[in-house]
């Protein structure tokens, strides 16, 4: 807990929790502009709201991650200070302080905007009404991709001791997260950054040219995929943790 405190120090002289704030703030200026246009689109408001995050994430999150992920580790790779900090601390609470603190970052930014998502709901007074379970969903898809993302991009600034390389692989893995929408289901299985699209339940049925009305439809719930997320979530966390075990300084 010691360490823990530290790194929120650390935190907060990075001014990370406002960087949290700005991303919550960017999806729901998002999710505001995609407000429903028509009488059937306002009946599936909250639907057409859960389908177009799913696309705001995979543009936004992975370079969020990349962001807090750098930063995370930018202070140790300054002058070399992991030789200062292993002389002060174990290695094991270090990498238990500052994953417990990405992981509580992000859960910040998924609360903020799940708390603008409802604002959003009540300023554009939207007909729907979802169940819990779907929301419940969402909130566990987004959180492990979210996460499993965090600890890449961590392991990559861990591993180069340099926090560009993660950046510009988290602006990489956006643009291609968001092309794999528009390919088969089976191409986006490959791309990570990408994964909230195929998680989502929720895709375009049907679209009118003429009244530019769309349709959605519903799939049933990803497990198997939402596993593979869990499973990759492990070994980076892992792989991550050896590494900072192992890495002579």
């Amino acid at each position: 807990m010691n360490s823990f405190r530290c790194e929120l120090h650390k935190a907060k002289r990075r001014h990370d929790f406002l960087i949290c704030v700005l991303v919550s703030l960017v999806a729901f200026v998002w999710e505001y502009q995609a407000a429903p246009k028509t009488a059937q689109e306002a009946a599936m408001a909250y639907t057409s709201l859960l389908f177009t995050s799913t696309l705001m994430h995979a543009v936004i999150m992975p370079v969020a991650m990349a962001m807090l992920a750098s930063r995370l580790w930018d202070v140790e790779i300054k002058g070399n200070a992991p030789k200062l900090l292993y002389t002060l601390q174990s290695r094991r609470s270090l990498f238990a302080a500052k994953s417990l603190l990405g992981i509580a970052e992000i859960f910040l930014i998924t609360g903020i905007e799940m708390t603008l998502f409802a604002v959003n709901g009540h300023l554009q007074q939207y007909a729907d009404v979802l169940p819990a379970g779907q929301i419940a969903y969402y909130l566990l898809c987004t959180v492990s991709v979210n996460i499993m993302l965090f600890f890449f991009e961590f392991l990559l600034t861990i591993l180069l001791k340099n926090p560009l390389p993660a950046v510009c692989v988290g602006i990489a893995g956006a643009l291609i997260g968001l092309f794999s929408a528009f390919m088969p289901k089976g191409f986006s299985l490959f791309v990570p950054w990408g994964y909230y699209i195929p998680l989502s339940r929720y895709y375009i049925k049907d679209w009118s040219r003429d009244t530019h009305t769309v349709i959605y439809g519903a799939q049933g719930y990803q497990w198997p995929l939402l596993i593979w997320v869990f499973v990759l979530m492990s070994v980076l966390f892992i792989v991550t943790w050896r590494v900072i075990q192992k890495k002579e300084v």
